[in-house]
Formats: structure tokens, C-alpha cells, sequence
């Protein structure tokens, strides 16, 4: 499981708690009445399907403000700031809701809202901070629920964690070893815990011995071993968390949890969620769509445009590489006059630039002249030159991203020949 069994637990905790202030709000203000002869019907009606959506909504709300974050939810303090700032969000959007569909089915009365603000908030705190906060604590002070803990690297980091496991362990973390290419195997780190195994063996030993969380705390490493590490951990079934000394590989965004007062990062593998990449290509297949309506009209007049002006066809198409290596053909208004194709110093640029990139990765700069572009621009059309500083000329890819081959928020399709020149972390 790549998520801990008590987030879920909240989770579900919290949409029970938030639906069932749903339903109190309606029945103090008087718009639903339900009683014991009517549940069967009230929970087919479209009331309490919009009740049950707008609870997971509410969901994802928690989630995107750290509501399930191990040391959110045992501070009091942070966790009450997370809920106000959490249904302040959840209030306004369904006043919003309220206002534009004008439905009886939706909260349609003000004092309706105000009732379920004040519930929700309200019932959601004490069953989190009374009631959930200490059985979680007794869980794991009991070690009734044991939660096998690998930690990759001897640094003072990882010693620090193990210090705080033995003498001090509110998260239900259990400690079997470490793993680490610099000690000889049976090495006593800390303690009674030794060196288990080297890192290539990490997946062996995290089925043999359970494992279902995984701190990688390594330090003096090339940035091409730490890859293989974070590579060969992600095989594993565990969890995978990386302590502070490692956030320069991990998206600034990122919102660490606090272990033990050490900031760690959860590790994930995209490719496993695959409900977010549901969301995401459904999301891209309306908004490609809203999209290309909303741009018919200058889409048309940059068309128009192109065939004035020289000679060609109006789309360029090109062969790219997109995910997993799947090639499609990529859609763009012609910025250059025909033939640039051929232009024999492109491709030796261009892999010459990606060879510099892949030898000045992570100091900012992508280069030697810190351009990401290698173009011609004797070869540009004057139209071209306005449609590319305006980026006009991607449009297009509104078709492939509603054809499935790219999407709206995602990486640059790179070329046959620049995925041939990508070393393995590029990829």
C-alpha cells in the first residue's frame, strides 16, 4: 500500500462526518425531512447525490491542504488552521454552486449554508482532535499496527531517525535495519540495527521482511547514484520518503511531513495513481475542447494568415516521442519556410545542446547561452516570428492533446533523434 492505512481511515472519517452535516443542516433548516419509514428514499434522491459528490470534493480540499499529513493532524494548533482555511474554500464554492444552478436539490437557503459552516467545522475537529488524534496515538504506542521501516544511508540523518524510533515512536514506524553500499553486511550501525543488504538488494529485502516504509537518508553522492537509489526503492511496494538533505531533487511545491521534527517528502510513482490520471485526461479532453471553441475564430485568422503570406501548407506536422516512448504526429501552425526541415546543422545542435544540459544539469543552466532553442531564424516567417513569440503556433496541439497523445499540463514531445541522444534520467 503506497499510502499509510490510517490516512485512509481519516479520510473516511472525515466524508461520513462531512455528509452527515449535510444532512443536519437540511433538516435544522427545515428543507429535508427524513425520517425512519423515508431513509431508502432520500438516499436515491438527487439531494443526497450531490451531498455525496460535494463530501468528496470537500475531500480533496483536506488532502490539497495537508489535513493527512502525520504532523498536521497530531498538532492541534495547525490542524485547526487547515480546516478554516479548508471550508472557507468549501463554503464559498457552494454558495457558488447555490447561486448559479438555483435548484432545490442544491443548498439554496443562506441559513442552510450557515448551518452546515458551522456543523461541518465544527463536528470534523472534535472527531479529529478527540477522537482520532488519540486513538492514533494508543495505536501506536500499543505497536498493535507495525509499520517495518528500512532506512537507505548511515548518515547522522538516518541515525537521528533511528534514535527517535527506539526512544520516542508516535508514528508506529518499527525499525529492522539498514542499507548502505559503503559498510560490509552485519556492520552494527546503531544500537542493535545493522547492515542489512546494498542497495540493488533493496526489493529482495523489502519482501522478505515486510518492509512498508522506506527513508532514503544518503549524503556524498553523485546525482547519478542518488537516481539509481530513488529508482531501485520505487520498485519496492513500500512507501518511500526522503529526508531534507535530499529536497534539491524534489519539486519545490513539494510539502514535506514532519518525522520526528525531520521534514520528509513522500516519494511517489506517478504511474501507480491511476485515478489522478483519470481526472487528468478527463480534464484535458474538456478543456481541449472549451479551448478550441473559445480559439475557432484566431485560429482561423492565423490560418488565413500563413497561406497569404508564403508559400506551404498551414499545419506543420513533425514525428515526436511522447510517454513511454510512443511516437505520434504532432500538429503546429508553419512558423518557417519549407524545406527548413532540412536544415543539415539542426540535429548536430540539438544533440549537442542536449549533451551540455545533460553535463550542466542543476546549475540553472541549459547551455551554453542558457537558450532552450535551436533554430535557424533566417528560415522564420514574418508571420511566424509574431506567432512564435506569442507561442500562436502551439495551438494546434489542442487536437492531440483531445486525441490523447499529449496533454495540457505536461512535458515538451521531445524528436526521434533528441530521445535517442537522452541519457536513461532524462527519460
Amino acid at each position: 500500500m503506497k499510502y499509510p492505512l490510517h490516512k485512509f481511515v481519516l479520510a473516511f472519517l472525515d466524508f461520513i462526518v462531512v455528509c452527515l452535516s449535510f444532512s443536519a443542516a437540511m433538516q435544522l433548516r427545515g428543507i429535508s425531512k427524513v425520517g425512519a419509514e423515508t431513509w431508502y428514499v432520500y438516499v436515491r434522491s438527487p439531494e443526497f447525490s450531490f451531498y455525496f459528490l460535494y463530501s468528496l470534493l470537500i475531500i480533496f480540499i483536506f488532502q490539497s491542504n495537508n489535513l493527512y499529513k502525520v504532523n498536521v493532524f497530531l498538532s492541534r494548533s495547525r490542524q485547526l488552521a487547515a480546516l478554516v482555511i479548508s471550508f472557507f474554500y468549501a463554503v464559498i464554492g457552494l454558495a457558488l454552486i447555490a447561486f448559479f444552478v438555483h435548484s432545490s436539490w442544491v443548498v439554496d437557503s443562506r441559513l442552510a449554508v450557515l448551518y452546515f459552516a458551522l456543523i461541518s467545522f465544527c463536528s470534523t475537529a472534535i472527531c479529529r482532535i478527540l477522537v482520532f488524534r488519540p486513538a492514533f496515538r494508543y495505536v501506536n504506542s500499543k505497536k498493535l499496527f507495525k509499520t517495518n521501516t528500512l532506512i537507505v544511508g548511515t548518515n547522522l540523518e538516518a541515525k537521528t531517525f533511528a534514535l527517535k524510533i527506539r526512544t520516542d515512536n508516535i508514528y508506529g514506524l518499527q525499525l529492522v535495519g539498514f542499507v548502505d553500499d559503503a559498510f560490509p553486511l552485519g556492520t552494527r550501525i546503531f544500537d542493535k540495527y545493522k547492515v542489512l543488504g546494498r542497495v540493488r538488494g533493496i526489493p529482495r529485502l523489502a519482501k522478505e521482511l515486510g518492509i512498508k516504509e522506506i527513508i532514503v537518508s544518503v549524503s556524498d553522492v553523485s546525482h547519478a547514484e542518488l537516481l539509481r537509489i530513488l529508482d531501485t526503492c520505487k520498485k519496492c511496494e513500500a512507501r518511500v520518503r526522503v529526508t531534507s538533505s535530499l529536497f534539491e531533487i524534489i519539486h519545490k511545491k513539494t510539502a514535506p511531513e514532519l518525522y520526528y521534527d525531520i521534514p520528509v517528502a513522500h516519494l511517489r510513482n506517478p504511474s501507480d495513481d491511476k485515478l489522478t490520471f483519470a481526472m487528468k485526461r478527463v480534464f484535458d479532453i474538456f478543456g481541449s475542447l472549451i479551448a478550441l471553441a473559445v480559439l475557432f475564430l484566431p485560429m482561423v485568422a492565423i490560418a488565413v494568415a500563413i497561406k497569404l503570406t508564403s508559400k506551404g501548407s498551414i499545419l506543420y506536422t513533425q514525428v515526436r516521442v511522447g510517454k513511454n516512448g510512443k511516437r505520434f504526429e504532432f500538429y503546429k501552425f508553419r512558423s518557417m519556410y519549407g524545406g527548413s526541415d532540412g536544415d543539415p546543422g539542426r540535429v548536430q545542435r540539438v544533440q549537442e545542446f542536449i549533451r551540455n544540459s545533460s553535463k550542466n544539469h542543476g546549475n540553472g543552466s541549459g547551455g551554453s547561452n542558457g537558450s532552450t532553442k535551436v533554430v535557424n531564424e533566417n528560415m522564420v516567417t514574418p508571420i511566424g516570428k509574431l506567432i512564435r513569440r506569442t507561442s500562436m503556433d502551439e495551438l494546434p496541439q489542442l487536437f492531440n492533446v483531445h486525441k490523447g497523445e499529449m496533454t495540457l499540463v505536461g512535458p515538451r514531445p521531445c524528436l526521434p533523434y533528441e530521445y535517442d541522444a537522452y541519457s536513461e534520467w532524462h527519460k
